[in-house]
C-alpha cells in the first residue's frame, strides 16, 4: 500500500531581487564616469511573514500534520487503512492512526554581485546599467516527527501484508516519490551561479539648489535571468522578469548636517508568458505535470513610499537611516482552458516595512583637496524587512564601491 505524501510548496516568492540602497539626488556631472561593484548577501529567507503577519519559519509554516484526517482526505487506500483499524477494538485506533508532522526544513542564502557603469550624460542626467551575478544555495532537509506508528508496528505487523507496507511507510521517502510520480524535482541541496535581470537606469533632476532637489529615476529591468521554473519546488522563480520601476526622489537639507530625503516608488510588471501547473481546485496543493500550460501571467505592482534621514559628520562620513513601506498588487493569470486560474493567484497581495541604515565614506572632495589618492565612495547598507503579509524575511548586507573619472 502505498500513502501519499502531501507537500506543500516551498519555493521562496521575494519580494525584492537585490538591495536597493537609501535613495539619493545626487547625479554625475556632465562627462565624469563611474564603475562601481555592488556585492551583498540576503539572508533570512526561511522565515515568513503569514497573511496575519505572523513571522514564521518557513519549515513550520509549511509543516503538515499527517493525522488521519488529512490522510483521509488525500488517500483513498489510507481511509480504507484507517476503517480497517477501527474495527480492533472500539478504541477508535484508526481515527487515532498518525503518521506525524512532515517538515521541510530550508537555510536558503542569495549573494550577489552586480558591475555596475554610470555617465553624466549632463549635469541633470544620468544613465547606467547593472549586470547581476547571483549565487544561490540552499539546504534542504526533510523530516517527521510525534507519528505514533511505531506503537502500530508493534500491535498489527504480521496480520496483513498490506497493513505492513502501509505501516512501514516513511514520509521523507514518501514525499520524494510523490513528487516524481508528479513531474517535479526531487527536493534537494541548491548552488547555483547565474545571471539574473540587467538593470537599464536613468536619472533626470527636475529642479536643484544648493538646499533642495527633485529626481526622476526610471530603472528598467530585462528578463536576462533564468525563466519561471514549474518543476522545482526549491527555485527562486523571481527572475525573467520585464519591470519598469518609476521614483521620485526629493532631497531638502534642514541644518547642522541634516537632509530629509521622502521618495514614492511605483514598480510596474510587464505581462508575460510562462508555463505553469494550474491546481484542479482548493485542495490541488501539488498539481501534477498534466495540468502544466502556457498561461499569460501579469504580477501585480509595488507601490513604495519611504523616507531616510542623513546626517554628514564631515566631507568624509555620513550615516543614514531610513524607512519604507511597500504594497504589492495581486497577481492574474489567463489561460485557454476552463480551469482555475484564479488559484495561481492566491496570497499574492503583500505588504512590508523595511528599515534601512547606510555607513558612507566620501572621498571626493578630500582628493580635491589632495588629501585623497582617488575619488572615491563607500558605502554599507544593512536593510530588514521588520513586518508585513505573505513575504519571506529580508535581512540585507551591501557593499558599494564607486570610482570616479
Amino acid at each position: 500500500m502505498k500513502l501519499l505524501a502531501l507537500l506543500v510548496l516551498v519555493s521562496i516568492g521575494m519580494g525584492t531581487k537585490c538591495a536597493q540602497a537609501l535613495p539619493s539626488t545626487s547625479l554625475l556631472p556632465a562627462g565624469v564616469h563611474s564603475p562601481s561593484i555592488r556585492m551583498g548577501n540576503i539572508q533570512g529567507i526561511d522565515e515568513r511573514y503569514t497573511e496575519t503577519g505572523t513571522l514564521m519559519k518557513l519549515g513550520d509554516y509549511k509543516s503538515v500534520i499527517f493525522d488521519a484526517p488529512t490522510l483521509a482526505k488525500f488517500n483513498a487506500d489510507a481511509k480504507k487503512l484507517i476503517t480497517a483499524l477501527n474495527r480492533f477494538g472500539a478504541q477508535g485506533l484508526g481515527d487515532q492512526f498518525n503518521l506525524g508532522v512532515l517538515k521541510v526544513e530550508t537555510m536558503p542564502t542569495v549573494k550577489y554581485f552586480a558591475p555596475v557603469y554610470a555617465r553624466g550624460v549632463t549635469n541633470d542626467w544620468t544613465v547606467g546599467f547593472g549586470l547581476p551575478v547571483v549565487t544561490y544555495t540552499n539546504r534542504i532537509s526533510i523530516s517527521s516527527q510525534f507519528s505514533n506508528i511505531d506503537a502500530y508496528r508493534r500491535q498489527f505487523s504480521g496480520l496483513d501484508p498490506e497493513l505492513d507496507q502501509a505501516l512501514n511507510t516513511d514520509l521523507s521517502t514518501a514525499t520524494n516519490q510523490a513528487l516524481a510520480d508528479k513531474g517535479y524535482k526531487q527536493l534537494s541541496d541548491k548552488n547555483e551561479t547565474f545571471v539574473g535581470d540587467v538593470q537599464l537606469v536613468s536619472m533626470y533632476r527636475l529642479f536643484g539648489n544648493n538646499d533642495q532637489a527633485l529626481v526622476y529615476q526610471a530603472q528598467l529591468g530585462l528578463p536576462t535571468g533564468p525563466k519561471y521554473n514549474p518543476d522545482d519546488l526549491a527555485e527562486l522563480n523571481v527572475f525573467g522578469r520585464t519591470t519598469l520601476n518609476n521614483s521620485f526622489v526629493y532631497s531638502r537639507k534642514l541644518g547642522k548636517g541634516f537632509t530629509a530625503i521622502p521618495y514614492l516608488g511605483y514598480l510596474f510588471n510587464m505581462p508575460d508568458e510562462v508555463t505553469a501547473r494550474v491546481p484542479t481546485n482548493e485542495d490541488d496543493t501539488l498539481p501534477d505535470a498534466s495540468t502544466k500550460q502556457t498561461v499569460q501571467r501579469t504580477i501585480g505592482n509595488t507601490t513604495t513610499l519611504g523616507g531616510s534621514l542623513v546626517y554628514d559628520f564631515s566631507d568624509s562620513w555620513s550615516l543614514g537611516a531610513g524607512y519604507e513601506l511597500s504594497q504589492k498588487e495581486k497577481d492574474s493569470y489567463r489561460g485557454s482552458k476552463d480551469a482555475r486560474y484564479d488559484l495561481l493567484s492566491a496570497k499574492t497581495v503583500l505588504n512590508a516595512q523595511r528599515a534601512k541604515m547606510e555607513l558612507t565614506y566620501n572621498s571626493i572632495k578630500s582628493y580635491f583637496r589632495k588629501t585623497a589618492v582617488i575619488p572615491a565612495i563607500i558605502a554599507l547598507e544593512v536593510s530588514d524587512v521588520v513586518a508585513g503579509t505573505n513575504i519571506e524575511r529580508q535581512l540585507v548586507q551591501e557593499l558599494n564601491l564607486m570610482l570616479f573619472f
